[in-house]
């Protein structure tokens, strides 16, 4: 079955690039895009068709001139240029009931988001968890990439978080491990200890992520573990250091989704990483 990449768009300059990072995650396993957006009058003064010059001519049209017609017809112009098999999908809101029928009905393997500084489905999500917790009914995989990410090229140093418990995957995480294979990047696990003193759990950590059989061969050459510092600040220290251009993290049922969007170390992660961010679900 062709793998299929939902990408969220509000026509924004963070939807376009993250339009952009898929189009060449999905060239990479001859997948297809599937550009959705969720219809609403209410939710902007103006509907900005900024697609930049890989994807066409910028124009700017007002939210109450714009008829549903005319941003269908502008989905399908993106999807027609685009260098992969694409759909296109315009839907009602609420967002959340929206999101919940596209992905019961289309089993797609990943869920992206643009992440902007304004107005975007990811901010979205992030203040509306009632509508966010869609995304966990499916436990699908979400990427969020950085508005003003500027890397073209595939994603080829990751970062993955480990807590040294062991991981299971759920089925939809297993599904992205052939876009895993393909990208063969080197891999980083991190481990965060809060304290400096006391037994390491940074081998467990690694092999808890060895075990998911995600990221191919690892060995305590592919181990960094910090201490006395925040998950966080370690996580993006840690990916700075090694240059890491993904991070890549695997929250459990009690973080995915309802925490994952507001009190966590994930939703943390997602609204400051500096470079995009892979949320694997795991199964406790």
């Amino acid at each position: 079955m062709q793998p299929t990449f939902v990408v969220m768009t509000d026509f924004s300059a963070a939807a376009e690039a993250a339009l952009a990072y898929t189009t060449r995650l999905a060239t990479l396993v001859d997948g297809q895009v599937l550009l959705l957006h969720v219809f609403e009058d209410h939710a902007m003064n103006s509907v900005n068709f900024a697609p930049g010059p890989a994807f066409g001519q910028s124009g700017t049209l007002t939210r109450h001139r714009v008829s549903r017609e005319a941003v269908l017809a502008e989905l399908t112009r993106e999807a027609q240029l685009l260098p992969v098999p694409a759909e296109v999908e315009l839907m009602e809101p609420p967002m959340g009931d929206a999101l919940h029928h596209l992905l019961a009905h289309r089993y797609p393997q990943l869920l992206v988001l643009g992440r902007a500084h304004a107005h975007a489905w990811f901010a979205h999500l992030l203040t509306q968890s009632h509508k966010a917790a869609t995304l966990g009914a499916t436990h699908i995989p979400v990427l969020l990439v950085p508005e003003d990410w500027p890397r073209p090229e595939l994603p080829q140093h990751l970062v993955v978080a480990a807590d040294g418990a062991p991981l299971a995957l759920t089925p939809a995480t297993q599904d992205l491990a052939p876009l895993l294979t393909r990208l063969h990047p080197a891999v980083t696990v991190v481990h965060i200890a809060a304290h400096a003193h006391g037994p390491s759990r940074a081998a467990e950590a690694l092999e808890a992520v060895r075990e998911t059989g995600l990221f191919g061969p690892l060995d305590g050459n592919s181990l960094y573990e910090e201490r006395e510092v925040g998950p966080v600040a370690g996580l993006l220290q840690a990916a700075n250091e090694v240059g890491a251009d993904l991070l890549v993290v695997m929250p459990r049922p009690h973080f995915f989704p309802g925490n994952l969007f507001h009190h966590d170390v994930t939703a943390d992660l997602l609204r400051r990483s500096p470079v995009p961010v892979l949320v694997l679900p795991a199964v406790a």
